[in-house]
């Protein structure tokens, strides 16, 4: 018999006191019993409490609160009062979080991508490319494994009741990891990441032209990134043309990544630290192109201990000196190099010998405290070409990035910065005389302001959201040294802005999505040439025209399993500059930048792919199918003519184009041999009216066919072997189908729009790296390599392009001009 008494008072059903028996029970029975001899209400899911039993107890004037407390006690079940119901509900477990940076031991260099994961509740997050990391789960004590490719893997054990800021450094493996992909037994699984991710040791490993250490041309033998021509730097990425790319270094646009044409790019490789590649799905923070991102992050210095580093080959000679501003707090690096085609005199057909290029790279950081670090980079880079007949060619980029890392708290990241960038071009127009020579300026000018905010609301659940303002100046193109500026084009004025919001979150181990909107905001304001007082001066007056565009954006992932991924992607992209481009050649360094305006659109593109990921054991096997759908793309009219010529705009056709492809690669990632076999498919047209007559034709870069086979093989710490090879359809051309004379000139008659196409294009490269041991390498001190090869092995003639001839005495009127042969090298760099 139990018996149970409520003291009335004027107070909470909670605060009310009672006295009862309860006989140990399960906890159903006990809050029937409960509910049965008080005027409470219980509310609660029976399958809930099924499994839980209670202890015998005797309560005495003792109030509600207090007695459920007591019989809740050592089970995951908490209570609450709602209107005159007690609700009972399983408690939420108390979340802490755990966040910080994961570094290089060696030199202290954050480590983008690094995974920080928890095996016991298999929960994880990767660094972003800043090194930051939050990890927010329920207390308890844990095992905290921290991973990144080519390092060994760290174990630290915690007790999360708090907060923890957990700061970590990796140690490099010992053994030489070359391959980009490389199987982890962790997660988060590296099938679900949507970029591409490339470390300079990654770069080492390949067969370069002349030795000469290249980001872009590492680029260019990635399976769906092609080049047009041999030499170039020009980077064609599922069907888009070269501007349509977003090259950022530092977070600085770069909009000519090339020194000699295209032979060398700007990025010096002793000063990089992470490259990443978007060519499927593009976060929202980026915008401003329709076919990929590809993020250039400098490198920061060792903040440990002072290194001098370089290397000389037949390309170029470059030194770097790094080192502490503070110890473990800031650093510094320093990179210079040099062109020596001057010193070995080797023979170009696109310029003479004489001709140099110089870059610099310079980056400092410093850690202000925990929740703030500064950095401040730049790069300053130079092109002086001469033709064969003196006339010189001369241009440069120039970029300045100072950043603000902000951590709010333990889930709140913040990046602020001011970024400057400067693109100069220079063109001798004659040289007779240099007291009448002029000269053809073309560039682009940049200040950006933005901001970047990350949000770790949990392991599952990633938000990004931020604000980003720059002013663009642009010079399509101007006469100096002339005193009549009648053949100068507009120039422009604009301001783009954008905010965006994305988030990343996952539903089960299996199923994820990310998502994201960007508004971009653009206003241009372009120069009247055509408006005059009546005493004939040129009146300064501006056309104004605005777009705003939203840009949504989706991928949805599958895990089948640990190993296999399916996924799909959809892009919505606005780009509002667009480079003028003559099809005459693949590389050119005369192409000027121009924005929307009222009287260009700017260029859309619609982006559905599809692909599928298997990972077995040390291999990976992909396959990628797209489509795109591209508005307001820009052509030329028949071969217009660039320079001098005021009347480009109109010049300049729109139309659509339509692109589409698939790409299979297959590749073994670990062991001492390692290599990728992958082919492409991919087709790109324009209809433009009035050009071709309205009909379809063949892009510049359409090139249906390519297939890549790149190998490398480590016989041990000192000696290694690499190669490549490359065989894919011709690029289009446009050829003569007679000619007629004029004044002694032969006119070429063309045929339709690129309807035939150069020869088919195949190389074969082989390179070896031989690291020598001296008594100061086995101290440490002293780390050199030698490397040698052979560059177009077979000798191939490829063609670099087309040559008409206009002489009519001559009886040829149009030939091929071929790139580079058989060409063997050496190179050596060291580091100290």
């Amino acid at each position: 018999m139990q018996t149970g008494k409520l003291y009335a008072q004027e107070k909470t059903i909670l605060e009310q006191h009672i006295t009862i028996n309860l006989k140990a029970d399960t906890l159903l029975k006990v809050l029937s019993k409960l509910q049965s001899s008080t005027p409470v209400v219980f509310s609660y899911d029976p399958d809930l409490l099924r499994n839980y039993q209670t202890s015998a107890f005797h309560f005495v004037n003792t109030s509600m609160e207090s007695v459920l407390k007591k019989i809740f006690k050592g089970t995951p079940l908490t209570f609450a009062l709602i209107g005159n119901n007690i609700v009972v509900t399983r408690s939420k477990p108390q979340k802490w979080t755990i966040h910080g940076h994961v570094r290089n031991e060696e030199d202290g260099e954050e480590l983008v991508g690094a995974t920080v994961y928890i095996p016991e509740i298999k929960a994880g997050v990767i660094t972003n490319q800043y090194g930051f990391y939050s990890l927010s789960v329920p207390a308890g004590a844990y095992e905290v494994r921290i991973s990144n490719l080519g390092y060994e893997t760290r174990k630290e054990n915690i007790v999360l009741d708090q907060n923890i800021e957990l700061e970590t450094e990796l140690t490099s493996q010992a053994k030489i990891l070359q391959e980009i992909e490389v199987k982890q037994k962790i997660t988060p699984n590296p099938l679900l990441k949507n970029e591409q991710n490339y470390s300079p040791q990654m770069l080492d490993m390949k067969a370069y032209y002349a030795g000469e250490t290249d980001v872009v041309k590492a680029l260019q033998m990635q399976n769906g990134i092609k080049t047009i021509s041999e030499g170039s730097s020009g980077l064609f990425i599922r069907g888009g043309n070269s501007d349509q790319n977003l090259i950022l270094l530092d977070e600085a646009v770069v909009y000519n990544p090339s020194h000699l044409y295209g032979l060398v790019s700007v990025f010096n490789p002793d000063a990089i630290n992470n490259i990443q590649v978007y060519k499927d799905y593009m976060p929202a923070n980026y915008g401003g192109r329709l076919s990929s991102v590809i993020v250039n992050r400098m490198a920061e210095g060792n903040n440990k201990e002072y290194h001098l580093s370089g290397g000389i080959s037949l390309m170029s000679a470059r030194i770097s000196a790094e080192g502490p501003i503070v110890k473990e707090k800031g650093s510094f690096i320093v990179a210079f190099r040099r062109s020596l085609l001057d010193v070995f005199r080797n023979n170009f057909k696109l310029f003479n010998p004489n001709s140099v290029y110089y870059d610099i790279n310079a980056k400092a950081n410093y850690r202000l405290n925990k929740s703030n670090s500064i950095y401040y980079s730049l790069y300053a880079g130079q092109d002086k070409l001469l033709s064969e007949n003196s006339f010189r060619n001369d241009w440069g980029n120039f970029t300045s990035t100072l950043r603000w890392n902000h951590i709010f708290n333990s889930r709140l990241f913040m990046n602020a910065s001011a970024i400057y960038s400067n693109y100069s071009n220079l063109l001798d127009l004659n040289s007779d005389t240099l007291s009448q020579k002029s000269q053809w300026s073309t560039g682009v000018r940049d200040i950006t302001i933005k901001a970047d905010y990350t949000y770790y609301s949990s392991p599952v659940n990633l938000i990004k959201f931020g604000i980003s303002s720059t002013y663009h100046q642009f010079t399509p193109g101007q006469t100096k040294n002339k005193a009549s500026n009648e053949f100068n084009i507009a120039r422009d004025k604009s301001v783009e802005s954008a905010v965006y919001y994305s988030q990343e979150i996952s539903f089960t181990n299996s199923f994820s999505v990310n998502f994201g909107l960007r508004l971009g905001l653009f206003h241009n304001a372009q120069e009247r040439l055509d408006v005059f007082d009546p005493q004939g001066n040129r009146v300064k007056q501006y056309d104004y025209k605005t777009f705003i565009q939203p840009e949504p954006r989706i991928n949805i992932s599958y895990l089948l399993n640990d190993k296999q991924r399916f996924f799909v992607t959809y892009n919505r992209n606005y780009q509002y500059l667009q480079l003028v481009q003559n099809s005459t050649l693949a590389f050119s360094s005369l192409e000027p930048w121009i924005p929307a305006s009222s009287k260009i659109a700017p260029q859309s593109a619609d982006m559905f792919s599809a692909g599928y990921r298997y990972s077995p054991g040390h291999y990976n096997f992909s396959l990628n199918g797209y489509y795109k759908k591209l508005n307001n793309q820009l052509d030329l009219t028949g071969h217009a003519q660039i320079i001098q010529n005021p009347d480009i705009r109109n010049q300049l056709k729109a139309g659509k184009s339509d692109v589409y492809g698939f790409e299979a690669e297959i590749s073994k990632t670990e062991g001492n041999f390692t290599g990728s076999l992958a082919y492409t498919y991919s087709r790109a047209f324009r209809t433009i009216n009035g050009i071709n007559d309205g009909n379809r034709f063949a892009a510049n870069y359409d090139i249906p066919h390519e297939l890549k086979f790149s190998a490398a093989y480590v016989f041990n710490k000192q000696f290694s072997v690499q190669t490549f090879f490359t065989y894919s359809s011709g690029r289009p051309r446009t050829l003569p189908v007679g000619y007629y004379r004029h004044d002694g000139i032969n006119v070429p008659i063309f045929e339709g729009r690129n309807t035939s196409r150069f020869p088919n294009f195949s190389r074969l490269d082989i390179s070896a790296q031989y690291r020598l041991e001296t008594p100061l390498s086995r101290k440490r001190s002293l780390s050199s390599t030698i490397s040698m090869g052979i560059y177009n092995l077979y000798n191939r003639k490829n063609p670099l392009y087309y040559h008409l001839t206009t002489d009519a005495s001559i009886d040829q009127k149009s030939s091929l001009e071929y790139a580079f042969g058989f060409f063997p090298w050496v190179a050596y760099s060291f580091k100290f």
